[in-house]
């Protein structure tokens, strides 16, 4: 399911669409939830632009005319407002990272950007989303505003898929445009939200298939380095941090 997924988000932001049609049909097949490939292909609108996802949308929308599913895409959509109402702050405020609760940047963003939206990034991306909000917010308070409540509050928190895969899949379309900082982000996202640093690594080296060694390699190398600022190398058969560009 979640090597599907993925694919699916790396097919749709590289704009190959007969290769995702066929991950679709696949994933379909597979028993995956119609829903849940709308989902991951939906939010690569974060990265990848409306220009990108809207024939996405029409391969999409191709299959499950042909698979019979618009019923029961159209039974389980979410009510207008999301799923704010089911959200609890005490309960999120538990998966905040310490350093982020300690930021004095923190109390301020939250209370003028919400904290159904800054603390949804608080969750998925520690130690990176206060850096990126207070970025932005320093230029562009209200383009900051929605910002934050689109991906955060909005895409981000809509369910569908569980927190683990999202990101997961979020890994996979950064790796697929060569976006590595944000990629970074979401391999400490993914290892936060139960992602096991095995799972995160075979995102990263199934991206060789579609997309080349170069970009898998930086990747790896990323991730690596997260493993050994976080003390778990071990974890990944105790890795040189670098590999030696060249022969000495």
């Amino acid at each position: 399911r979640t090597r599907l997924l993925v694919l699916a988000g790396q097919y749709t932001m590289a704009k190959s669409y007969p290769a995702l049609d066929d991950t679709i049909r696949a994933a379909l097949t597979a028993g995956v939830a119609s829903r849940e490939i709308l989902e991951i292909i939906l939010q690569c609108v974060v990265y990848g632009g409306y220009t990108t996802v809207r024939p996405a949308i029409g391969v999409f929308h191709r299959v499950a005319v042909e698979r019979g599913l618009l019923k029961e895409l159209q039974a389980n959509q979410l009510p207008l407002d999301g799923n704010d109402r089911k959200r609890s702050y005490e309960e999120e405020r538990k998966t905040w990272h310490p350093d982020d609760l300690a930021d004095p940047r923190c109390a301020d963003l939250m209370e003028r950007h919400g904290w159904l939206a800054v603390g949804r990034g608080l969750t998925l991306r520690p130690r990176h989303h206060l850096n990126v909000l207070s970025w932005l917010d320093t230029m562009d308070p209200e383009f900051a505003d929605l910002w934050v409540k689109f991906c955060y509050q909005g895409m981000y928190s809509r369910g569908i898929v569980d927190d683990k895969t999202r990101l997961l899949c979020m890994i996979g379309d950064c790796l697929a445009v060569g976006e590595g900082t944000q990629a970074k982000g979401h391999m400490r996202g993914a290892l936060r939200n139960g992602a096991s640093p095995r799972e995160v690594m075979e995102v990263i080296l199934q991206t060789c298939v579609n997309f080349g060694m170069p970009p898998m390699l930086h990747a790896l190398e990323m991730f690596v380095q997260i493993m050994a600022e976080d003390g778990r190398l071990a974890e990944i058969g105790n890795p040189p941090v670098r590999v030696e560009s060249y022969a000495k």
